[in-house]
């Protein structure tokens, strides 16, 4: 009988446009229907009755909504927690039977992790699974939409390029938690073939794959460049070619640059040879001049660094794939 009466309170807290359960704050309109925050943004008015929405929140539901413990939403596929509305943002980020979207265009496939890879092979697309380092092709054709599926260090990512009001945009996105996501990076790296020299390179952190494309889409979120920079790197064909690149962030390993001007001061001072002024009269019988480590230091020849052909292939920004 509890459990019947709960489910109905439940109910009275479902949004009646997206029916996801509301939180405050929660939107009235004049006659009084409650919205959830988020429909309440997109609709010019309440879509029930058509009247204006009006500043006002409903607190008596606001009150019942943060007393309430919820489904996690992935209930269906038999998750069983009971989640205050604090913590379901958290846990449906990290829920183990979360279900994953498909981002190619009009697939309603969602599924487990696990079965993404099998998916996309299904799909039977020309392009195969792309790595941690590859050669890619964009066509460049007006409001264009390209998606493939990346697997780089045993994890999956999807790739995403778009070509939008004579925009270039590319994504790269971690399917995981956001905070997980903060661990990779990626890079765009688009050169004229046949002339190594000429490039623009471009490189950002993979983002959550929580994030919707009309906010993934955006110069705060991913890496973009207007057509116009990108023309001479055209070929007669209207494709332009460059490398994606997927990395792992080991900011642990790396020196800040502090500390490496601190350590580069630090060997300096241990390397120089401290000579005794000798305005000051003859060394005291203790003192003593080591000549070998002095005549070492300032006759040390210094030696040029060798460029061979590899070191030239490195320096021109290519990867041997």
């Amino acid at each position: 009988m509890e459990e019947h009466l709960y489910d109905e309170l439940l109910v009275e807290l479902e949004c009646p446009i997206c029916t996801n359960y509301m939180s405050p704050p929660i939107r009235q309109c004049a006659t009084g229907h409650s919205v959830c925050e988020t429909c309440r943004k997109k609709l010019p008015k309440c879509a029930l009755c058509q009247g204006k929405f009006t500043e006002s929140r409903n607190i008596s539901l606001e009150g019942l909504a943060v007393k309430m413990r919820y489904p996690c939403i992935n209930k269906p596929a038999g998750c069983m927690a009971k989640l205050s509305f604090t913590e379901r943002e958290t846990h449906e980020l990290r829920c183990p039977l979360k279900g994953f979207k498909c981002a190619m265009d009009k697939c309603s496939w969602v599924g487990k992790l696990e079965d993404l890879a099998a998916h996309w092979a299904s799909k039977k697309t020309s392009s195969k699974p792309y790595h941690k380092s590859n050669v890619c092709h964009t066509k460049m054709k007006a409001e264009s939409y390209y998606v493939n599926i990346v697997e780089a260090y045993n994890k999956l990512f999807w790739f995403k390029c778009k070509l939008t009001k004579n925009k270039l945009f590319w994504a790269v996105q971690y399917i995981g938690s956001a905070k997980e996501a903060d661990g990779f990076s990626y890079e765009i790296e688009i050169f004229k073939p046949g002339r190594s020299k000429k490039k623009i390179t471009m490189s950002d952190y993979c983002q959550g794959i929580d994030l919707e494309n009309q906010e993934l889409f955006s110069e705060e979120a991913c890496v973009s460049i207007n057509v116009d920079s990108v023309s001479s790197f055209v070929t007669g064909e209207q494709i332009l070619i460059y490398y994606l690149r997927v990395n792992m962030v080991q900011e642990e390993k790396l020196m800040q640059p502090v500390a490496l001007l601190q350590q580069e001061v630090k060997s300096a001072k241990s390397d120089t040879v401290k000579h005794r002024d000798r305005s000051k009269g003859p060394p005291t019988p203790g003192h003593k001049v080591n000549k070998k480590k002095a005549a070492s230091a300032t006759n040390k020849p210094q030696y040029k660094q060798k460029n061979d052909g590899f070191d030239k292939q490195k320096n021109d920004g290519f990867v041997l794939l």
